[in-house]
C-alpha cells in the first residue's frame, strides 16, 4: 500500500467512526424528544430518516470500496510471495544443475526426471497443484547429493558398503537443505522418500504401499526410468526393451504398480520421452 493509499484509508476510517457516532446521536436525541416533548416535532421524522439513510448508504459504498482495495492488495501480496518463491527455487534449482553438468553422464537428469514425472502425474488425472509440487520437487529432488564426494557420485565401479551408506543419506540431506524454505514442507517429503519401494524395502524410513506420498512413488518411477535409460561410466544405456521388462518386473515390490502402468502407456503415447538432451 502506499501512502497516498494509507492517507485516504486513515481519512475514510476516520469519517465513518464519525459518521456512526452521528447516527447514534442523531437517534438518541431523536429518541430523548420524543420523550421528553411529546407532541413537539423538534427534529422530522423524514429529516432524521434521511440522514440516517445517506449515513448508511455513504458507509455502505465506502466498506466495497475498501474490500475492493483490500483484495487488489492481497493478489498482489499473493503474486510478489509466489515471485519470490520462484526465484527462490530457480537458484536453488541452477545449483543442482551446475552440480550436474560437471558430470556428463548424470547431465541433464532433473530436468528429464522431472518431465517424465509431470507427465505422469497429468496421465494419473491428478490437479494442476499437485503437478507444479511434483514438477518442485522433481528438480530438486537430488540436492542433496550436493555434499556427497565426487569420488562416490563418478566412480566407475561397483559402490561399496560405505559408498552406499554415503548414497542412502541424500534424500534426508535434501530435506535438511531445504528446510528453511517452509513453503517447500510437501516437496519435502516427496524428495525425502523418492527412494522408498513400494514393499517396504527401500529407504531412508522403509515406508510401504500407499504410505509412501504418490508424488515420491511417481519421481521412484522416472527417476530409475532415466538412470537405466542414461550411459554410465560402467555401462551403455539399456535398450527399450529390457527397461520396459525391469518396470513390469518390479512392479508391485519396487514400484507403485499404478504408477508403473500410468508410465508405461506414457511411453507408448510421447515415445519422445526416451530422448536424452
Amino acid at each position: 500500500m502506499t501512502v497516498e493509499q494509507k492517507k485516504k484509508s486513515h481519512v475514510s476510517n476516520t469519517f465513518k467512526l464519525w459518521s456512526v457516532g452521528i447516527v447514534f446521536f442523531l437517534t438518541f436525541f431523536h429518541l430523548y424528544a420524543v420523550y421528553a416533548y411529546p407532541g413537539v416535532p423538534i427534529v422530522s421524522d423524514k429529516v432524521l430518516l434521511a440522514t440516517v439513510l445517506g449515513l448508511v448508504v455513504y458507509l455502505w459504498i465506502q466498506e466495497l470500496r475498501d474490500r475492493e482495495r483490500l483484495q487488489a492488495i492481497n493478489l498482489a501480496l499473493i503474486k510478489a510471495q509466489r515471485q519470490l518463491e520462484r526465484a527462490e527455487i530457480d537458484t536453488i534449482a541452477t545449483l543442482v544443475l551446475t552440480e550436474e553438468a560437471k558430470d556428463p553422464y548424470t547431465r541433464g537428469h532433473s530436468k528429464r526426471v522431472t518431465r517424465c514425472a509431470v507427465e505422469t502425474a497429468e496421465e494419473l488425472g491428478l490437479a494442476a497443484d499437485e503437478c507444479r509440487m511434483i514438477e518442485r520437487a522433481g528438480i530438486l529432488h537430488d540436492i542433496g547429493k550436493i555434499g556427497i564426494s565426487d569420488n562416490i557420485l563418478h566412480k566407475s565401479g561397483k559402490l561399496n558398503e560405505e559408498d552406499w551408506i554415503a548414497i542412502k543419506k541424500h534424500p534426508r540431506r535434501g530435506v535438511e537443505i531445504l528446510e528453511p524454505l517452509k513453503f517447500l514442507s510437501r516437496e519435502n517429503e516427496i524428495i525425502c522418500h523418492h527412494h522408498e519401494r513400494f514393499d517396504g524395502k527401500g529407504y531412508p524410513d522403509g515406508i510401504k504401499g500407499e504410505g509412501i506420498p504418490l508424488g515420491a512413488r511417481i519421481l521412484a518411477v522416472t527417476d530409475t526410468f532415466d538412470a537405466m535409460n542414461s550411459k554410465r561410466p560402467y555401462r551403455e544405456p539399456l535398450t527399450e526393451d529390457i527397461i520396459i521388462s525391469e518396470l513390469k518386473n518390479n512392479s508391485g515390490s519396487q514400484f507403485d504398480p499404478v504408477v508403473v502402468g500410468a508410465f508405461l502407456k506414457l511411453l507408448r503415447k510421447k515415445p519422445s520421452l526416451w530422448e536424452q538432451d
